[in-house]
Protein backbone atom coordinates (compact mmCIF):
# COMPACT_ATOMS: atom_id res chain seq x y z
CA UNK A 1 0.00 0.00 0.00
CA UNK A 2 1.48 3.35 -1.02
CA UNK A 3 1.87 5.97 1.65
CA UNK A 4 3.84 8.45 -0.44
CA UNK A 5 1.11 11.04 -0.65
CA UNK A 6 0.30 11.44 3.06
CA UNK A 7 1.53 14.51 4.93
CA UNK A 8 0.63 15.19 8.56
CA UNK A 9 -0.01 18.77 9.72
CA UNK A 10 0.38 19.51 13.44
CA UNK A 11 -0.27 23.08 14.70
CA UNK A 12 1.49 23.76 18.01
CA UNK A 13 1.82 26.49 20.61
CA UNK A 14 4.26 25.53 23.36
CA UNK A 15 3.80 22.23 25.26
CA UNK A 16 6.91 20.67 23.72
CA UNK A 17 6.50 17.55 25.87
CA UNK A 18 3.17 16.86 24.17
CA UNK A 19 4.51 17.58 20.68
CA UNK A 20 7.38 15.16 21.33
CA UNK A 21 5.00 12.42 22.49
CA UNK A 22 2.70 13.03 19.50
CA UNK A 23 5.59 12.79 17.03
CA UNK A 24 7.11 9.72 18.64
CA UNK A 25 3.80 7.88 18.47
CA UNK A 26 3.31 8.98 14.87
CA UNK A 27 6.78 7.80 13.82
CA UNK A 28 6.35 4.54 15.74
CA UNK A 29 3.45 3.41 13.55
CA UNK A 30 5.68 1.19 11.40
CA UNK A 31 5.00 3.17 8.23
CA UNK A 32 5.81 6.84 8.76
CA UNK A 33 4.07 9.37 6.50
CA UNK A 34 5.81 10.98 3.56
CA UNK A 35 6.06 14.27 5.40
CA UNK A 36 5.27 15.92 8.73
CA UNK A 37 4.74 19.68 9.03
CA UNK A 38 4.76 21.15 12.53
CA UNK A 39 3.29 24.66 12.38
CA UNK A 40 4.63 26.65 15.34
CA UNK A 41 2.52 29.77 15.85
CA UNK A 42 4.36 31.52 18.65
CA UNK A 43 5.97 28.94 20.96
CA UNK A 44 8.40 30.37 23.53
CA UNK A 45 9.44 27.06 25.08
CA UNK A 46 11.96 24.51 23.74
CA UNK A 47 9.83 23.52 20.72
CA UNK A 48 12.22 24.87 18.06
CA UNK A 49 15.33 23.37 19.67
CA UNK A 50 13.59 20.05 20.35
CA UNK A 51 12.40 19.68 16.76
CA UNK A 52 15.83 20.47 15.34
CA UNK A 53 17.58 18.08 17.71
CA UNK A 54 15.18 15.13 17.96
CA UNK A 55 13.19 15.31 14.71
CA UNK A 56 15.42 16.81 12.01
CA UNK A 57 13.28 15.27 9.25
CA UNK A 58 10.17 17.15 10.38
CA UNK A 59 9.37 20.44 8.63
CA UNK A 60 9.28 23.20 11.25
CA UNK A 61 7.12 26.00 9.89
CA UNK A 62 7.05 29.21 11.91
CA UNK A 63 3.69 30.94 11.68
CA UNK A 64 2.16 34.19 12.90
CA UNK A 65 1.15 34.05 16.61
CA UNK A 66 -2.17 35.63 15.60
CA UNK A 67 -3.07 32.72 13.35
CA UNK A 68 -4.58 30.57 16.11
CA UNK A 69 -5.56 26.99 15.15
CA UNK A 70 -7.26 27.79 11.86
CA UNK A 71 -4.58 29.95 10.30
CA UNK A 72 -1.81 27.63 11.51
CA UNK A 73 -3.59 24.60 10.06
CA UNK A 74 -4.10 26.37 6.74
CA UNK A 75 -0.42 27.34 6.61
CA UNK A 76 0.53 23.70 7.18
CA UNK A 77 -1.93 22.46 4.56
CA UNK A 78 -0.54 24.88 1.95
CA UNK A 79 3.00 23.77 2.76
CA UNK A 80 2.03 20.10 2.51
CA UNK A 81 0.39 20.73 -0.86
CA UNK A 82 3.49 22.54 -2.10
CA UNK A 83 5.48 19.44 -1.11
CA UNK A 84 3.25 17.19 -3.22
CA UNK A 85 0.74 15.89 -0.66
CA UNK A 86 -2.20 13.97 -2.07
CA UNK A 87 -3.68 13.38 1.40
CA UNK A 88 -3.35 15.46 4.54
CA UNK A 89 -3.87 14.30 8.11
CA UNK A 90 -4.76 16.94 10.69
CA UNK A 91 -3.38 16.10 14.12
CA UNK A 92 -3.25 18.27 17.23
CA UNK A 93 -0.26 17.84 19.53
CA UNK A 94 -2.48 16.66 22.39
CA UNK A 95 -3.39 13.59 20.31
CA UNK A 96 -1.64 10.19 20.27
CA UNK A 97 -2.48 7.81 17.43
CA UNK A 98 -3.27 4.29 18.58
CA UNK A 99 -0.76 1.65 17.54
CA UNK A 100 -1.45 0.46 13.99
CA UNK A 101 -4.09 3.14 13.45
CA UNK A 102 -2.22 4.98 10.72
CA UNK A 103 -2.02 1.79 8.65
CA UNK A 104 -5.74 1.12 9.06
CA UNK A 105 -6.70 4.71 8.27
CA UNK A 106 -4.63 4.59 5.09
CA UNK A 107 -6.19 1.30 4.05
CA UNK A 108 -9.66 2.83 4.36
CA UNK A 109 -8.48 6.00 2.57
CA UNK A 110 -7.17 4.05 -0.41
CA UNK A 111 -10.41 2.11 -0.68
CA UNK A 112 -12.46 5.33 -0.37
CA UNK A 113 -10.37 7.96 -2.16
CA UNK A 114 -13.02 10.70 -2.10
CA UNK A 115 -13.91 10.46 1.60
CA UNK A 116 -12.70 12.25 4.71
CA UNK A 117 -11.79 9.51 7.19
CA UNK A 118 -11.15 9.97 10.92
CA UNK A 119 -10.37 7.62 13.82
CA UNK A 120 -12.42 6.88 16.93
CA UNK A 121 -11.59 9.31 19.73
CA UNK A 122 -10.64 8.09 23.21
CA UNK A 123 -9.44 9.86 26.35
CA UNK A 124 -6.04 9.11 27.83
CA UNK A 125 -7.56 6.35 29.97
CA UNK A 126 -8.72 4.53 26.84
CA UNK A 127 -12.41 5.31 27.28
CA UNK A 128 -14.20 5.91 23.98
CA UNK A 129 -15.47 9.49 23.76
CA UNK A 130 -16.57 9.99 20.15
CA UNK A 131 -17.28 7.54 17.34
CA UNK A 132 -19.94 9.02 15.08
CA UNK A 133 -21.53 12.42 15.67
CA UNK A 134 -24.01 14.77 14.08
CA UNK A 135 -25.30 18.32 14.44
CA UNK A 136 -28.67 19.76 15.42
CA UNK A 137 -28.25 23.50 15.11
CA UNK A 138 -32.00 24.07 15.31
CA UNK A 139 -31.95 23.08 19.00
CA UNK A 140 -28.54 24.56 19.78
CA UNK A 141 -26.29 21.51 19.27
CA UNK A 142 -23.25 22.09 17.09
CA UNK A 143 -22.16 18.58 18.12
CA UNK A 144 -24.48 15.76 19.09
CA UNK A 145 -23.29 12.23 19.87
CA UNK A 146 -26.06 9.67 19.18
CA UNK A 147 -26.90 7.29 22.05
CA UNK A 148 -25.16 3.96 21.69
CA UNK A 149 -22.71 5.15 19.05
CA UNK A 150 -19.72 4.41 21.30
CA UNK A 151 -20.52 0.70 21.11
CA UNK A 152 -19.52 0.72 17.43
CA UNK A 153 -15.85 1.27 18.27
CA UNK A 154 -13.54 -1.57 17.28
CA UNK A 155 -15.90 -3.33 14.85
CA UNK A 156 -13.54 -2.82 11.90
CA UNK A 157 -16.13 -1.07 9.77
CA UNK A 158 -16.10 2.30 8.07
CA UNK A 159 -19.03 4.21 9.54
CA UNK A 160 -20.89 7.18 8.04
CA UNK A 161 -21.01 10.24 10.29
CA UNK A 162 -22.69 13.61 10.12
CA UNK A 163 -19.77 15.41 11.79
CA UNK A 164 -16.07 14.84 12.47
CA UNK A 165 -14.91 16.45 15.69
CA UNK A 166 -11.71 18.50 15.47
CA UNK A 167 -8.26 18.09 13.98
CA UNK A 168 -7.70 14.73 15.60
CA UNK A 169 -6.29 12.36 13.03
CA UNK A 170 -8.69 13.03 10.15
CA UNK A 171 -7.27 12.21 6.70
CA UNK A 172 -8.49 14.62 4.04
CA UNK A 173 -7.80 14.10 0.31
CA UNK A 174 -6.21 17.06 -1.43
CA UNK A 175 -9.07 16.97 -3.92
CA UNK A 176 -11.46 17.86 -1.08
CA UNK A 177 -9.54 21.05 -0.31
CA UNK A 178 -9.49 21.85 -4.02
CA UNK A 179 -13.25 21.40 -4.08
CA UNK A 180 -14.36 22.89 -0.74
CA UNK A 181 -11.55 25.31 0.10
CA UNK A 182 -9.46 25.59 3.25
CA UNK A 183 -10.63 26.40 6.78
CA UNK A 184 -12.26 29.81 7.30
CA UNK A 185 -9.52 31.63 9.19
CA UNK A 186 -11.09 35.06 8.64
CA UNK A 187 -14.37 34.34 10.41
CA UNK A 188 -13.45 31.38 12.61
CA UNK A 189 -9.81 31.73 13.68
CA UNK A 190 -9.95 29.02 16.35
CA UNK A 191 -13.00 27.02 17.48
CA UNK A 192 -15.79 26.31 15.00
CA UNK A 193 -13.63 26.23 11.86
CA UNK A 194 -13.57 22.44 11.81
CA UNK A 195 -17.38 22.25 12.10
CA UNK A 196 -17.79 24.80 9.33
CA UNK A 197 -15.37 22.91 7.06
CA UNK A 198 -17.04 19.51 7.50
CA UNK A 199 -20.48 21.04 7.02
CA UNK A 200 -19.24 22.55 3.75
CA UNK A 201 -17.95 19.10 2.83
CA UNK A 202 -21.40 17.63 3.46
CA UNK A 203 -23.05 20.28 1.29
CA UNK A 204 -20.61 19.45 -1.51
CA UNK A 205 -21.39 15.73 -1.21
CA UNK A 206 -18.03 14.72 0.30
CA UNK A 207 -18.46 11.50 2.35
CA UNK A 208 -17.54 11.80 6.05
CA UNK A 209 -16.48 8.48 7.58
CA UNK A 210 -15.17 7.07 10.87
CA UNK A 211 -12.74 4.15 10.86
CA UNK A 212 -14.05 2.11 13.79
CA UNK A 213 -10.81 0.10 13.93
CA UNK A 214 -8.50 3.13 14.30
CA UNK A 215 -8.06 5.20 17.46
CA UNK A 216 -6.62 8.47 18.70
CA UNK A 217 -6.14 9.23 22.40
CA UNK A 218 -6.74 12.85 23.47
CA UNK A 219 -5.68 14.74 26.55
CA UNK A 220 -8.98 16.53 27.15
CA UNK A 221 -7.73 18.41 30.20
CA UNK A 222 -5.93 20.99 28.06
CA UNK A 223 -8.10 20.93 24.95
CA UNK A 224 -10.32 23.84 26.01
CA UNK A 225 -10.98 26.13 28.97
CA UNK A 226 -14.53 24.80 29.11
CA UNK A 227 -13.47 21.23 29.96
CA UNK A 228 -15.01 19.91 33.19
CA UNK A 229 -17.47 22.75 33.97
CA UNK A 230 -18.13 21.39 37.47
CA UNK A 231 -14.60 22.31 38.49
CA UNK A 232 -14.91 25.95 37.38
CA UNK A 233 -15.58 28.89 39.66
CA UNK A 234 -18.20 31.41 38.55
CA UNK A 235 -15.46 33.74 37.29
CA UNK A 236 -13.86 30.89 35.32
CA UNK A 237 -17.25 29.89 33.91
CA UNK A 238 -17.83 33.44 32.64
CA UNK A 239 -14.31 33.43 31.22
CA UNK A 240 -15.16 30.40 29.07
CA UNK A 241 -17.81 32.51 27.36
CA UNK A 242 -15.32 35.24 26.54
CA UNK A 243 -11.91 33.76 25.73
CA UNK A 244 -11.12 32.28 22.32
CA UNK A 245 -9.31 29.36 23.93
CA UNK A 246 -12.71 28.06 25.04
CA UNK A 247 -14.99 26.22 22.61
CA UNK A 248 -17.88 27.94 24.43
CA UNK A 249 -16.75 31.48 23.56
CA UNK A 250 -19.75 33.43 22.33
CA UNK A 251 -17.95 35.24 19.51
CA UNK A 252 -17.05 32.11 17.54
CA UNK A 253 -20.19 30.26 18.59
CA UNK A 254 -22.35 33.08 17.24
CA UNK A 255 -20.42 33.13 13.94
CA UNK A 256 -20.85 29.38 13.50
CA UNK A 257 -24.59 29.56 14.14
CA UNK A 258 -24.97 32.53 11.79
CA UNK A 259 -23.38 30.46 9.04
CA UNK A 260 -25.28 27.22 9.59
CA UNK A 261 -28.51 27.80 11.50
CA UNK A 262 -31.31 26.32 9.35
CA UNK A 263 -33.64 29.31 9.78
CA UNK A 264 -32.00 32.48 8.45
CA UNK A 265 -32.14 35.38 10.90
CA UNK A 266 -32.90 33.21 13.93
CA UNK A 267 -29.36 32.02 14.64
CA UNK A 268 -29.52 33.74 18.04
CA UNK A 269 -32.18 31.21 19.09
CA UNK A 270 -29.68 28.38 18.59
CA UNK A 271 -26.97 30.28 20.47
CA UNK A 272 -29.39 30.96 23.31
CA UNK A 273 -30.38 27.29 23.59
CA UNK A 274 -26.72 26.29 23.53
CA UNK A 275 -25.87 28.77 26.29
CA UNK A 276 -28.90 27.73 28.35
CA UNK A 277 -27.87 24.09 28.21
CA UNK A 278 -24.24 24.85 29.11
CA UNK A 279 -25.36 27.00 32.04
CA UNK A 280 -27.69 24.27 33.30
CA UNK A 281 -24.87 21.71 33.11
CA UNK A 282 -22.56 24.05 35.01
CA UNK A 283 -25.08 24.84 37.76
CA UNK A 284 -26.02 21.17 38.17
CA UNK A 285 -22.36 20.13 38.37
CA UNK A 286 -21.54 22.87 40.89
CA UNK A 287 -24.48 21.95 43.11
CA UNK A 288 -23.51 18.29 42.97
CA UNK A 289 -19.94 19.25 43.87
CA UNK A 290 -21.05 21.31 46.86
CA UNK A 291 -23.17 18.53 48.28
CA UNK A 292 -20.83 15.67 47.42
CA UNK A 293 -19.54 13.66 50.42
CA UNK A 294 -16.16 14.75 51.79
CA UNK A 295 -13.33 13.22 49.78
CA UNK A 296 -15.31 13.01 46.53
CA UNK A 297 -15.19 16.67 45.50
Amino acid sequence: MSKSGLHVVIPVLNRWHQTRACLRRLLDQGQPPAGIVVVDHGSVDETAEGLATEFPGVVHLESDPEHWWTGASNAGIRTAMDRGASRIMLLNNDCLLGQGSLHRLLEHAEQNPDAVIAPVQRNTSGKVQVVTARTLFLLGFQTLIPPGSRRKAGNGKLLPTGMIVGGRGAIIPRTVFDRVGLFDEARLPHYGADHDFYLRCRKQGVPLRIAADAFVDIDETITTLAWGPGSLSLAQFLETLRRRRSHRNLRDLSTLFRLHYPIPGLWWVGVGLNLLRYTAVYVTARVARVFAPAGRK
